[in-house]
């Protein structure tokens, strides 16, 4: 297990970093300006594989867009885990683990938004948009990202 947490220490929590289905950057002009960087990188993981240590009362949501939310921490700003489902998978900021995930970003999305000043990393795939189920199939470590996103469609 690895614990994340944000700025200030208010906000930490645990992740089973075995269990990780997927990391990605995001070049969509909502993560960048949220990020206050080229991109945002998060890691999706199984809700049963994620837990609150301390201050989930003191994280609060944006909705950028609709079905969006951001959430973030209220004392210090920091991005903090976000879902649009609780029970099935949480989107953790990357930044805010406080240890090695051993795993890496597999997949850049939205390259279509990047910042123009900003060459992306071309090793790892990349896609305009969030793609679609047939690019998602096209390498292994995304498969179960995919089955998630569909069990959230169908959540919905």
């Amino acid at each position: 297990m690895i614990q994340g947490s944000c700025l200030c220490g208010g906000v930490k929590f645990e992740i089973d970093e075995r269990r990780i289905l997927i990391i990605n950057n995001c070049y969509c002009t909502n993560c960048r300006k949220a990020s206050g960087a080229a991109f945002g990188t998060f890691v999706q993981i199984p809700s049963e594989h994620f837990r609150w240590l301390k201050g989930e009362e003191l994280v609060s949501t944006y909705e950028s867009s609709p079905g969006n939310p951001r959430a973030f921490c209220r004392v210090c700003g920091s991005r903090a885990p976000q879902s649009q489902n609780w029970q099935v998978a949480v989107t953790i900021p990357a930044g805010s683990l406080d240890g090695d995930p051993m795993a890496r970003p597999v997949v850049n999305i939205f390259i279509e938004s990047k910042a123009p000043w900003y060459e992306i990393d071309e090793s790892i795939a990349s896609v305009s948009g969030f793609g679609t189920e047939e690019f998602w199939r096209t390498f292994a470590p995304a498969r179960a990202y995919l089955q998630w996103q569909q069990s959230r469609s169908s959540d919905a």
